[in-house]
């Protein structure tokens, strides 16, 4: 069949009409769909290759199911005083009202505050810097692996986070604004979130804020007395939730249920010197922020940021006095440092973008010293790959291929990078695109690894083991009974399986239909062996059901 003329000249026609729009508007079509496939790695997740991280994950999805199913959000559903205040559960128990319970409906709070976080921390870096800087700040946050581990992790930390960026930048806001309504507005949006994020993560949220008080006092103590009473009526209707919980946990168990929050922020806060700490700190700090805190040690030390801080009791002081008060911590875990990675991210971005020498030999030194970090983690990559290929298939989880053609795109990002540290004379013009082409596939490849559950996800076997045809039937007809369980296990099944219960008492089990256990030798001890059938096996558990019955 023979095409019509005309129908050939309107295609030809339309082809040259959409090549000439793209490119007369790829400035704003490139960057378009940049922005979009960026926002497509936070949200393109397959939840069925997910599983809950125990135990906090576990324990934050328990609780936020009982709190859903109450009648009271603000009173504690619990059987003794809890350490925390129930805004650490609000978040994900509103998520499983509107979605159900499912990883999606966990994860989803952190997701979303993760990705508002970016958008929030922009904003910040825009106002102290410029726009350049701003992108770097933004780009560097989004790239580093704890950033990336707890953006899908079910827990009020990012949350926390976000609310302590909104407190910074409505602060922020009200200094630039001009207009009385506005500025009384932005200070008590900014003195709102003070108190919202002391209900949603309790004591940490002084960690914070003692940071903050020099800035904040500073800049107060310079406006008239309207703008101070409307900053603290702020934090004075945001603690509301707060007040309501306590005083129910108060009604529920007497004051001991005020006590235990403060117990808790006591034993976490004041002990012995965690010496650890300052050990562990320094290579956590360089492997969960990398390449970022690597590239702000390096450039730190051999070079100078020529930008003069707007704000440095915002830009300097609150991020170091905070992180010198949560190593003096008794007790101090990776997520505690997850609210100063915004702030590392616009330090970095000042520095990748204002720098001169410090030395004679600065920039020759940065170069050969990248030079040789980048050939020693591409041969380190390339060696793992090529002698524990046993390994990589072994925990990929069915997805091999993906994780040879992520670590092969980090290895290539590594390997091209390397031109831009010699291919002009001055470093500092050209440390920008080395960035770039560094975190951009750091991003893609760590994103992605998480969104299919190559990393992230620990109870891999946990989830296949519920998903088994059998085990399934089983578990939605049957109460399952807990008996000498690992904890961590223990703390997902509960969540896993609502009907379940927990069985201390060996003298009873043979009562029960079905038993899920972690030791197998005690059934021997007990003479149980001949009252229980292995149904199905995972790791080193065993479902039982009794055929005596």
């Amino acid at each position: 069949m023979q095409i019509p003329l005309s129908n050939v000249i309107n295609y030809k026609k339309i082809k040259v009409v959409v090549i000439n729009f793209f490119l007369k508007n790829k400035r704003i079509i490139l960057p378009f769909f940049f922005v979009l496939f960026f926002i497509s790695l936070y949200f393109l997740i397959d939840f069925s290759t997910q599983s809950l991280v125990a135990h906090d994950e576990g324990l934050y999805a328990r609780r936020a199911r009982l709190i859903e199913s109450s009648a009271n959000w603000f009173s504690p559903p619990f059987t003794s005083p809890h350490h925390k205040t129930l805004g650490s559960y609000w978040f994900i128990a509103l998520s499983i009202r509107l979605f159900g319970n499912s990883e999606l409906a966990l994860r989803l709070p952190s997701i979303l505050s993760s990705f508002l976080c970016l958008i929030t921390s922009y904003l910040i870096a825009l106002k102290i810097t410029n726009s350049k800087s701003a992108l770097i700040s933004l780009f560097s946050l989004s790239s580093m692996p704890l950033w990336i581990q707890y953006s899908r992790y079910a827990s009020p930390d990012l949350p926390f986070v976000l609310c302590i960026l909104l407190v910074i930048l409505f602060f922020l806001k009200s200094l630039d604004s001009s207009e009385y309504r506005i500025h009384y507005f932005y200070l008590f949006c900014s003195g709102l979130f003070i108190s919202t994020s002391f209900f949603i993560r309790s004591y940490m949220a002084f960690v914070p804020f003692i940071g903050l008080l020099p800035f904040i006092f500073y800049h107060l103590y310079r406006k008239e007395f309207t703008s101070t009473l409307l900053f603290f009526t702020g934090i004075a209707l945001g603690a509301i939730p707060t007040f309501l919980n306590l005083y129910f946990s108060f009604q529920k168990f007497g004051i001991s249920g005020i006590t235990s929050l403060f117990h808790f922020a006591k034993k976490q806060a004041i002990g012995e010197f965690a010496s650890n700490n300052l050990i562990l700190l320094p290579l956590n700090f360089l492997y969960l922020t990398f390449p970022i805190g690597l590239l702000l040690l390096i450039l730190f030390v051999f070079t100078k940021s020529n930008l003069k801080a707007r704000y440095p009791l915002l830009i300097y002081f609150y991020p170091l006095s905070s992180l010198i008060l949560l190593l003096f911590m008794s007790t101090s875990y990776p997520h505690y440092y997850l609210f100063l990675l915004p702030s590392l991210s616009i330090i970095f971005g000042n520095y990748i973008t204002f720098n001169s020498s410090r030395f004679s030999f600065s920039y020759s030194t940065i170069r050969y010293l990248l030079f040789f970090i980048l050939l020693l983690i591409s041969s380190i990559l390339l060696f793992s790959i090529l002698k524990y290929t046993d390994l990589v298939i072994l925990y990929s989880k069915g997805s091999p291929l993906l994780v040879y053609i992520l670590i092969s795109l980090i290895l290539l990002s590594y390997l091209t990078s390397l031109r831009f540290l010699f291919d002009i004379e001055y470093l500092n013009s050209n440390l920008t695109n080395f960035f770039y082409n560094i975190i951009i596939p750091q991003y893609i490849s760590l994103s992605l690894l998480f969104n299919f559950g190559v990393l992230g996800n620990p109870n891999y076997n946990t989830k296949l083991f519920l998903k088994d045809t059998g085990v399934s039937e089983i578990i939605n007809s049957n109460t399952i009974y807990l008996f000498s369980v690992d904890s961590k296990v223990q703390t997902l099944l509960s969540y896993y399986l609502p009907s379940s219960r927990i069985v201390d008492d060996y003298e009873i089990i043979s009562k029960y239909k079905y038993v899920i256990t972690s030791n197998a030798n005690l059934l021997g001890k007990l003479n149980l062996n001949k009252i229980f059938v292995t149904v199905k096996k995972f790791d080193n558990h065993l479902l039982l059901m009794n055929i005596a019955e």
